[in-house]
């Protein structure tokens, strides 16, 4: 079973004017209960700059109002809006409140320990979980066949659409993507391997890509590529995060011909 999941993205559409910027600066709780139909208090995990917006990506650690289950999201934010309003830009690692209204415009400012303190006595209703603590504890262990030794096998590739829910940002220009397979279909006649996953349509996975940028998933958010599954005889970053499939999304380029003996 896979954790719950929850992707928001806060998006602000217009330059910020001087009431937004005094509301940022000098609201109280309550305030921002009425103002946005989200509030949560996030981790800031990057940071990626575009020349109109600053893409801000979070981590949930509570939410003040909002859908159970928040996890991951992505604020645009204008980037002329730090010195409009005389407001500290965020920095990675840094404790932030995001919020998001009705007509999608979203704010995110420094969040000290007694400003959280009075966002939670200010909460109308009881904690609103977030997706860690939605996970169903294991069951206890139970007889099952043998683990795979190696996944350094020949397997199944699969091909697929893919409608991409949400993007994080891996090390060295790769990405981790969470979605849903729209279609798919083998492309090679390898058998499948007992406890590896078969992809089916309507079920979700989390993929594992070694090029992109998650900006590109942002108008259209899909994919059509190739599946394939983890070879996790060695530390890389998709094993550790238990990758589902690899996803390859252009053709394969020849391979150079071996050099010829002379």
């Amino acid at each position: 079973m896979f954790r719950a999941f929850a992707a928001l993205t806060l998006l602000a559409v217009a330059a910020p004017a001087g009431a937004t910027c005094l509301f940022a600066r000098d609201s109280k709780p309550q305030d921002w209960f009425d103002w946005a139909m989200v509030l949560v208090a996030a981790d800031v995990t990057a940071i990626a700059q575009t020349p109109r917006t600053d893409v801000i990506s979070l981590r949930a650690v509570e939410t003040f109002k909002g859908p159970v289950g928040a996890d991951i999201m992505t604020l645009q934010v204008p980037n002329n809006l730090w010195e409009a309003c005389r407001l500290e830009r965020p920095a990675v690692g840094e404790r932030v409140l995001g919020a998001l209204n009705a007509n999608n415009d979203a704010l995110v400012v420094p969040l000290s320990a007694s400003f959280a303190d009075q966002m939670r006595a200010a909460r109308p209703g009881p904690a609103i979980p977030i997706a860690s603590q939605l996970v169903t504890p294991p069951a206890a262990p139970t007889p099952a066949a043998a683990p795979i030794a190696a996944r350094c096998v020949e397997t199944p590739v699969y091909g697929a659409t893919v409608k991409v829910e949400n993007c994080e940002p891996a090390e060295s220009g790769a990405l981790f993507l969470r979605g849903e397979v729209l279609r798919v279909a083998r492309e090679n006649s390898v058998r499948e391997v007992p406890g590896l996953p078969v992809p089916a349509a309507g079920q979700r996975y989390l993929f594992y890509k070694s090029t992109g940028q998650c900006r590109d998933f942002g108008k259209n958010p899909a994919l059509t590529g190739s599946l394939s599954h983890p070879c996790c005889d060695a530390n890389q970053p998709y094993c550790a995060r238990k990758a589902d499939f690899l996803v390859d999304d252009g053709p394969t380029p020849p391979s150079a011909p071996a050099p010829k003996s002379k």
